[in-house]
């Protein structure tokens, strides 16, 4: 396991660690599963481990383990699973039982086939309540305190927050309580554009919520409307910007690590991914 050990200050009582991932993908599937979810889960294994289907259970199994025997509280950035399964769903209860783990989800939570359809909240909707009984708490928006921080994890897998979101995100932070938010996709600033894109051609989307249209225009059509800012999600990215309590944001998504900062100067850290066996170990302070 990639252990990379990282330096967070942010104003807590005292010095506390935890660990970080995301992005496992995990790909099982069984007779409870139709025949189509069977094909697409070898054919998504092989994807992520080329032909080592048993190394995303493994490694999923590593990073929690780590977390429960050395007592961290384990944040995780989403796409735990890879598409809506039977067989994930119950690995996902199996990998939570005896964990602490604070999760906000991702786009792949709710995938059904992976990439069958356009993503948005009528998509989500069809599997939202079955996934969420498989997660902790309420992986769409949920806060909690440690060590003096507010941890807030926000779904954002579709590259848009909701005005729910923002309105519960805007009450989460009205006290001077230093802040941590935890997204999946994360937010774009011109230091994680630049570092993402180095060496990629322009037409390659940057996979970032918020992203100005006039650095898309020579991505496809499809991820240009995928991840075309609106207005409630120009407010929330406005709002993060000045935010003084928030000292962080952490993210997955982009399957390697990535150490930037927002405009505003806020740390921005996106772990590599679980299904690499890469995790973040932090210690805010």
């Amino acid at each position: 396991m990639n252990i990379r050990e990282i330096t967070i200050p942010v104003g807590a009582q005292k010095p506390f660690s935890v660990l970080h991932t995301s992005d496992n993908h995990l790909c099982l599937a069984d007779e409870r599963d139709d025949e189509r979810k069977i094909r697409l889960a070898k054919d998504r294994q092989y994807a992520f481990t080329k032909g080592h289907p048993e190394r995303l259970v493994e490694r999923a199994e590593e990073i929690f383990a780590y977390a429960r025997e050395n007592n961290l509280t384990l944040l995780h950035t989403g796409d735990l699973i890879d598409f809506v399964s039977e067989a994930n769903l119950d690995y996902t209860k199996k990998l939570m039982e005896g964990a602490d783990v604070f999760v906000a989800a991702g786009n792949h939570e709710f995938s059904l086939y992976v990439g069958e359809a356009w993503e948005d909240e009528a998509y989500k909707a069809q599997s939202f309540e079955h996934v969420k009984e498989a997660f902790p708490g309420n992986f769409w928006f949920q806060t909690r305190m440690i060590g003096g921080v507010k941890f807030i994890a926000l779904e954002n897998g579709y590259y848009y927050v909701t005005e729910e979101q923002l309105r519960l995100f805007k009450e989460a932070t009205a006290e001077d309580v230093p802040t941590v938010l935890m997204v999946h996709n994360p937010l774009y600033s011109a230091d994680i554009f630049r570092k993402y894109k180095e060496g990629r051609p322009a037409s390659e989307p940057a996979y970032l919520m918020g992203c100005p249209e006039d650095l898309m225009w020579e991505w496809e059509e499809y991820r240009r409307l995928q991840q075309r800012p609106d207005a409630v999600t120009k407010e929330f990215m406005d709002y993060c910007e000045k935010l003084p309590c928030l000292k962080a944001v952490l993210a997955g998504h982009m399957h390697e690590f990535i150490a930037s900062q927002l405009d505003s100067g806020i740390p921005q850290y996106v772990v590599g991914g679980g299904y690499k066996s890469d995790v973040n170990l932090y210690t805010f302070v």
